[in-house]
Formats: structure tokens, sequence, C-alpha cells
């Protein structure tokens, strides 16, 4: 059955539903727009275009567990005894590519991901289980974790499509379902969807469920595995002892529940799951040391790929929840640095570990002890068998075009910046917002209005942490900043067709402090960094690439040893946008630096053509607090922070956006003027 023969027929399914029921109350500050509502312009629209035409469609034809029709029929076990992971993984593309698909209008993309959702749909067993009978056995280990990553393609699905048998089905599925979602480690995180179909079809047996499967999980929450989320080492800032992506996909469910709710307490615990993190692990990148597990923040830690998209994700939530403009500041800093580090600019590769140092990304070059040593070179599917990274890096930037306007109770809010045609009801009308910008390489964003009547609502937009002074235009001409309130301006009048709204952001410069006397630089939302030459080669293997998408290693091909004087003054340079502003960066910045011979790559003693990013070298004469966070261990395990003397020449040097490079220095060893490093 094509896929409109299948809407139609799910329709006419939906008019004969006796059950169906009022959608439930909502207490979310901000609600998000239906998927395919904005359209991402500019640099996004290129990016998100190319994502898609390159990996995204290409992935189901490279390599294991994409080639295989997992959630679309093919019932093939996992031949290396992964159990769930062939349908987490394959989930995780099918969600991202149906994301990208439905905000760029890709059409063959769109069919692709549509398949495995039609079919899942097209083929629910008799009882309303969803999915595939290899997981139907409700006693499995994690048997519904891969539920919930596939269930947020089946609602992105829905919701675009306003789609109600989906909701019926989905509905189904979790009250007929006899799943211990509390007991079973992931599985809890279906809350999630239990909580989505209810805000639709209000079915409270869905919220009670909910809220059942989160209290009984607390009971298991103490014990190995289940997230660290107990509610005693919450409240005390206990550090986490989780895998990043179980902490973080069960840390956001609160948040979910208060949605739905309105109860405060699941409020408090979700944002104090988040302190634990914010307080203690933290890259430069804006995302958390994640390697797989927290880790500490030194200059060589690492946060894995899924973490960028999951991260992303839980707090989309939190943005919801409270309305606060910082969780878009969150999101957007993890993006914009984070998330394009990760990935080849030309879309046909990404890193399974990424961060804010590396030197050297080869099949060798991962310092992660337990890791697959190839976990940091650029891959179609950078972990191979453990290919979580390879599908879940299509969420993240779709996921950012999703959320970049969201509804308010008496308006719209602009959450996330970026050239873009968004559509929306709103004040009884129906409304078109444009918006201009080439942020974040410009500080200029306008917003004109296009409506067939004059139409009054408000106009909320974000002002950013980082920006200290806003200035704002009203049709050419220079108007009063309203008051910022939970990181908003509110601009609230009678909008008429063709009336222009000027945002101004400017961006200041300023410095960070890191472990071992590391020092960063930022410019408004982008983190900068020396960008690396790369001397790159390439190479294939069945389990994660094939010819025409390879396998890419980086070496070094120009210095990368430099620190960067203690307060030498950064200077900023600027230049018309360009068309790509990722590969040829529009704004730059220049800092006085000193070489440091002998701050060199470290080798694996035992195979001396293995080598990794390095620690950053010490300070003679410096005292260094002991971290918060103990460093991890690394490989090689005995390297020593080198010992050096700085050039008697500085030297200015050019960094440039954090996202735009592939190898890169972005913390530097700090080198005081006219001082030594030993």
């Amino acid at each position: 059955m094509d896929r409109r023969k299948f809407l139609q027929a799910s329709a006419a399914l939906v008019l004969s539903l006796k059950a169906a029921e009022t959608p439930a109350r909502s207490y979310a500050r901000l609600t998000s727009l239906r998927p395919g509502a904005i359209r991402p312009e500019g640099w996004l629209g290129a990016w998100l275009n190319r994502q898609a035409t390159e990996l995204a469609i290409a992935l189901p034809s490279i390599c294991e567990p994409f080639l295989t029709a997992y959630w679309a029929g093919d019932e093939k076990p996992d031949p290396e005894g992964g159990g769930w992971w062939p349908w987490e993984q394959r989930a995780y593309w099918t969600d991202g590519a149906l994301r990208c698909a439905l905000v760029t209008g890709d059409e063959k993309l769109l069919a692709a991901a549509c398949a495995p959702v039609e079919y899942t749909l097209r083929h629910a067993a008799p009882d309303g289980y969803l999915g595939p009978t290899a997981l139907a056995d409700p006693k499995a280990d994690f048997s519904r974790w891969p539920h919930n990553v596939f269930f947020r393609a089946l609602a992105a699905y829905a919701d675009a499509n306003n789609d109600a048998s989906v909701v019926e089905a989905v509905r189904k599925h979790f009250l007929s379902d006899t799943t211990d979602y509390a007991g079973l480690h992931r599985n809890v995180t279906n809350v999630e969807g239990m909580v989505w179909a209810y805000e639709r079809a209000g079915d409270a047996r869905l919220l009670d469920m909910a809220e059942r499967t989160w209290a009984g999980h607390l009971q298991h929450a103490a014990e190995e595995d289940q997230g660290d989320v107990d509610s005693a080492r919450v409240f005390s800032n206990a550090p986490i002892h989780s895998h990043g992506v179980t902490y973080i996909e069960i840390a956001k469910l609160p948040a979910i529940l208060y949605l739905a709710t309105g109860r405060p307490e699941y409020l408090k615990f979700a944002l104090t799951q988040q302190e634990r993190i914010f307080n203690r692990y933290m890259l430069v990148s804006g995302v958390p040391s994640t390697s797989e597990y927290y880790q500490s923040i030194t200059a060589r830690d690492v946060h894995e790929t899924c973490d960028i998209a999951d991260h992303c994700w839980s707090w989309s939530y939190l943005l919801k929840a409270t309305g606060d403009g910082i969780w878009a500041d969150r999101i957007e800093r993890a993006c914009f640095n984070a998330g394009f580090g990760a990935i080849r600019k030309d879309w046909r590769g990404v890193q399974y570990f990424s961060g804010p140092n590396q030197m050297v990304a080869s099949l060798t070059s991962s310092p992660i002890v337990y890791s697959n040593p190839n976990m940091m070179a650029y891959q179609p599917n950078p972990g191979g068998h453990t290919a979580c990274c390879g599908g879940n890096v299509h969420r993240i930037f779709p996921n950012y075009a999703i959320h970049m306007w969201m509804k308010t109770a008496n308006g719209l809010a602009a959450v996330l910046y970026g050239a873009s045609t968004m559509k929306a009801s709103v004040g009884g009308s129906d409304v078109e917002i444009v918006q201009t910008t080439d942020y974040p390489f410009d500080d200029r964003i306008e917003f004109t209005i296009h409506a067939k009547a004059p139409v009054r609502f408000a106009l909320s937009l974000r002002i950013p942490g980082w920006c200290g002074a806003p200035g704002l235009r009203v049709n050419g001409r220079a108007s009063a900043m309203p008051p910022v309130a939970n990181g908003f301006a509110t601009l609230t009048r009678t909008f008429r067709r063709g009336d222009r709204i000027t945002l101004v952001l400017p961006m200041t410069t300023k410095t960070t402090h890191w472990p071992d006397g590391g020092i960063a630089i930022e410019h408004g939302p982008l983190v900068y960094s020396l960008p690396i030459r790369e001397n790159w080669t390439t190479s294939v293997a069945a389990w994660c690439s094939n010819a025409e998408f390879p396998s890419w290693s980086a070496a070094a091909a120009s210095p990368w040893n430099y620190g960067v004087m203690e307060g030498a003054d950064v200077k900023v340079r600027r230049k018309p946008m360009t068309i790509d502003p990722w590969v040829d960066p529009p704004v730059v910045l220049s800092v006085t630096a000193r070489r440091l011979p002998g701050w060199n790559l470290t080798t694996d003693p035992k195979d001396p053509t293995h080598t990794f990013t390095p620690p950053l070298p010490r300070l003679r004469g410096v005292e260094y607090a002991t971290p918060l966070v103990a460093p991890r261990e690394f490989i090689p395990p005995d390297a020593r922070p080198a010992e050096v003397t700085p050039v008697p020449d500085a030297e200015q040097i050019t960094l440039v956006p954090y996202g735009s490079t592939h190898l890169r220095v972005t913390v530097f060893p700090s080198v005081p003027r006219g001082g030594e490093i030993a």
C-alpha cells in the first residue's frame, strides 16, 4: 500500500473509533510546532539538505545494521549477540532521517524513512503490540528501550500528518502491554511515549501508567545500571555513576510528567538531575564529558555523539517545561560546537567520540580504554557493531530546526535562530514569519511578518545569556527593548503584513579556564579553535564503510603545539558572509601565542604507530587545584604532561569556530607573559 492510500485508510479507521477522547491539558510554557512547520534556509537549510542527500539516504546501503530491514519485517537476529542493539540503532536512523526529510522536504529520504514506520503500523499484533516479534517478550532485558527510540519516529510522523490513527495505535500498544517498564534498565524511558499518547488522546490510563512506571523505577534507582537517579543521590548532588545516554534519557522523564500533570515536585526533580551534570561534567563544547560514562573534563576528554543528540533532546523538554531560554542557550551551544565538530563538513563521515582537543583522528587514535581504537575516525558508521552514533547523529540538526519556533500561551516564541520560514496559527489567524539572518556569524536577525489581516499576538525573542546589550528595531526604527524575563523579550502588538522586527545580539569575546591550566576562547555562542590542516587517508571496512563512503583518518599537517599568552588581546576579524560558513568561516579571531616544542602526540609504548591527543603541559611554579572529578584513565595510561619551554618569540595565531574544524586545539595551555612551562 502506498503512503497516500495508507493515510486514507488510517483516517477512515479513526472515524470509526469509539474511544476517541479530548486531548489532555498541558502545563507546558512552550509547545513545539508540528515537524515541517519550519523550513530552514540559508546555511542551515544547506547543511540539512546535505545531510539528507549524503549520509542520511546512503546509510541503509552501506553497512549493518542499517542494511537490514529492522522494524520493516526482517527479524534476522544480531549475528554478534547484541540482542536489541540493531533495533535501537536503526530506530535512531529512522527518527533522524524522518525528521530531516520533514524539515527539508526531501521526498526520497521521506519515502525511505516512512517505510519502517508504515510497516510497523500496518503489522500491529492482534493485542496491539507494535514492533518486531524478536522484542515482544516483556521479560527480556532492554526489551522496550528500542521502542522508545522508534516511537519518536511514530510521534514525528503522526504530528506532521495530524494522524490520530498513530496515536490510537500507540495507546493500544501501551495499554495492552504487560512489560515491567519500571524495573528493566532503559525500559522506563517509555514514559515519554505514554505521555505523548496521553496528551493527544486524553486517556487518563496512559498518564496513570506513566506515573506508576516512574514511581516504580525509583524503587530500583539505586541499583546498578538503572540510571543513578535515586532521590537521595540526586538531591545530595552526588557524582553521576551512569552511562551518559542512560542518565540523560531517564533524567528528562520527570520534566515530561510535569508537562502532563503540573506537579512541581516533578519539575524540581528534573532540574536537580540536570544540575548534577552542569556542576561537574561540562566540556567547553557545550556537551558533558561522556565516554561512555560521565567523566572528567581534562583537555583529552571527549563525548559520544549519541550524547550530543540525546542531551539536546532532553533539554528541549526542560525548555518546554520551564519556558526558560537558558535551555535553548544550551541546545544552541551544543549544536554549534560539539555537533558540527563531530561531523565531516561534506556529511560523509561522523565520529563516535569527539572532543575539544583532537590533534589526530584515526582508526587507532581513540584514547578511551574500553573503546574500539577506531572510534575517533570519521566514518559512516563510526562504532561498527556499536552503531548507535551512526544513526543518532541524524537527529541533532533536524531537531534544532523543529525547535526553532514554539507556541506560548498568547503567541509565538523564536527559540533557536537561523534563516527559515515558519507557518503557524496564532491569534485566530494563519501567520508566516520569515527569519533572515546569518546568525551565529552575524548578530542581526530580522523577522518579517506575513498575515492576511492584522493580528495581535505576543512575539517572544530569546535573548541569550551571553548577550548583555541586545537591541530592537521595529520597521526600521529603534525601539525600546522589552524587559527580559526567563531569557525572552516579549513584544505584544498588532502585527500587519510586511512588519519587520529586527533583533541585534552583539557578541563579545571571553576566555574560560579549564583543568591543568587550560584556557579557551569564546565569541558569542561559538567556541573558537586553532584549526589543524588535515592529511586525510581513506580505507574501507565492510562493517562500517564502503568505497563511496569510506572511513576517513586525519593526521596533522600543520603546527598545533601553541600556548596562548595570559591576558592577550583577542582581535575579531570579519569578512562578508561565505557560501558555506562552516568551511570558510566569515568570522575568525587572532590571539598572541607561543610555540611549545616538545608538546607532541603521545604514543602507545606497545605500538609506536598508535598516536593520541596529549595532555596539556604544566606551568612551572603554578599550583593546580585538585579537580572536582578525578581524571579518567586514558591510553596510554602512563602518559605524563610534557616538560617544555616556550620559544622566545610570540606570534599571532588564527582561531576559527570549533564547529568548522576536524582537527583542532580548543583548550590551550595558558602561558604567562615572560614565563616558562616545565
